[in-house]
């Protein structure tokens, strides 16, 4: 705990924005070589609290015929050094469906999950007696800042990401496990790891690689 104190003071201090300040990088998203989409991350600290926003958009040759939008949304508090997430949000659309999901946490413990279309089975986890969950931008952005593992719930699904880093090559691979769908069976496992290369004095990874449901999601710095 005392190692990842220093480590976030030192990000803090040197690679984070000043307060009312941001960071954002823009990232073009390809699979098999084939551009389909552009992301943009939008990162900032503002007294004692942090935002984190992905905006997710189809683009290229392939946007006529598969269409889609993501809005991604973390906002939480910063104490004793540690990042507490209070809601996280997330958009989907494509051109057969739009879904909104909103989470809500207390100290690191969910309190309140609302999704439009509402599911209509019975939820197959009792997410709400779990503690210490973070939301998956709160948890990624832990992890860029050196922790280790991160205990994940974003409304659909209860994972467990678990970091290993290469310094020689400045890559991270974080993966996935104890998985649990809490709407559907819980052994359909369709995200698998994400790998992600970062630069010591930088917050935020200029290469991302996304294994998910046999396909692999590259997004590089535009």
């Amino acid at each position: 705990m005392k190692l990842f104190s220093n480590s976030f003071l030192f990000l803090l201090l040197f690679c984070w924005p000043l307060f009312g300040e941001e960071v954002n990088k823009s990232y073009v998203v390809k699979v098999s070589g084939i551009k389909i989409g552009e992301l943009n991350w939008q990162i900032k600290i503002d007294n004692d609290e942090y935002l984190n926003k992905l905006d997710l958009k189809s683009k290229g040759l392939l946007s006529a015929i598969y269409n889609f939008k993501g809005e991604y949304i973390s906002k939480g508090a910063i104490h004793n050094n540690e990042l507490m997430p209070k809601k996280y949000k997330h958009f989907w659309k494509t051109k057969k469906t739009v879904k909104n999901m909103e989470i809500v946490f207390n100290e690191s413990k969910l309190i309140s999950l609302k999704q439009d279309p509402e599911e209509e089975e019975k939820i197959r986890l009792n997410i709400f007696d779990i503690k210490h969950t973070s939301d998956p931008l709160t948890s990624f952005q832990k992890i860029m800042m050196g922790e280790k593992s991160s205990l994940v719930v974003d409304g659909r699904r209860l994972y467990t990401m678990t970091a290993n880093s290469d310094e020689n090559t400045n890559q991270t691979a974080i993966e996935i496990s104890n998985y649990y769908n809490l709407w559907a069976d819980h052994k359909r496992n369709k995200f698998e790891k994400i790998i992600f290369e970062k630069k010591i004095e930088e917050i935020l990874p200029y290469k991302m690689f996304i294994y998910f449901d046999g396909r692999v999601f590259r997004l590089e710095e535009n």
